[in-house]
């Protein structure tokens, strides 16, 4: 069995003073410190949002305030997503290029139906599908590529013709207040009234 040394500081009979002076001196728990560095970078801190009346929450509402609280945001996003759709059609870029998608896909929806239809050329039963020795297989497998062609590209020509366009169309309405969004919103129909009526008057 092993035994204390005198000569350790520990074990030896302490003084008054230092009793005193030790004395209440607890360590503290590492549970109650606070960190001290901020979120890094790529941690998402997501805020409450607030409702009309500025509360964060609907807990204490009674059911009509919450009905009310919810039919105030779904009126809010149905203005985002209108005013958002009317800038778009009101883009002559825009709607020159989504016509432009609408061709590419239309194509490919064609070339589809025609792979399909060549391959029962001279073979009521279709086994011509996509077989190279007849006319009807060379037909269905060149349509098919050029099915696949199309359809991808109009994949491609969204993604970096038409998004970009519809991005910033967002991003722009989203730094609108809502009482800006609303006038906006007010000012582009009122505008498209206006075309419809000078078209009408013209015929």
């Amino acid at each position: 069995m092993s035994q204390r040394s005198p000569f350790n500081k520990r074990n030896q009979p302490q003084t008054e003073d230092e009793k005193k002076s030790s004395s209440g001196i607890t360590r503290k728990s590492p549970t109650k410190a606070k960190p001290v560095r901020e979120a890094a970078s790529s941690v998402r801190v997501v805020a409450k949002k607030k409702n009309p009346d500025g509360s964060t929450s609907t807990v204490g509402m009674t059911k009509d305030e919450k009905k009310e609280v919810r039919r105030a945001e779904r009126e809010e996003e149905d203005i985002f997503n209108s005013l958002t759709n009317a800038m778009l059609k009101a883009d002559e870029l825009y709607t020159s290029r989504r016509r432009m998608w609408w061709v590419f896909l239309g194509l490919g929806l064609v070339f589809v139906v025609a792979a399909f239809v060549s391959g029962y050329i001279g073979a009521p039963d279709g086994s011509n599908m996509y077989d190279l020795s007849t006319t009807g297989g060379v037909l269905s497998v060149v349509s098919l590529v050029l099915a696949y062609v199309f359809i991808i590209t109009s994949l491609v020509y969204e993604w970096m013709k038409i998004r970009p366009i519809r991005n910033e169309k967002r991003d722009k309405v989203t730094s609108l207040s809502p009482k800006k969004r609303r006038a906006m919103l007010a000012d582009l129909y009122e505008a498209d009234e206006r075309k419809r009526a000078e078209k009408k008057s013209a015929k």
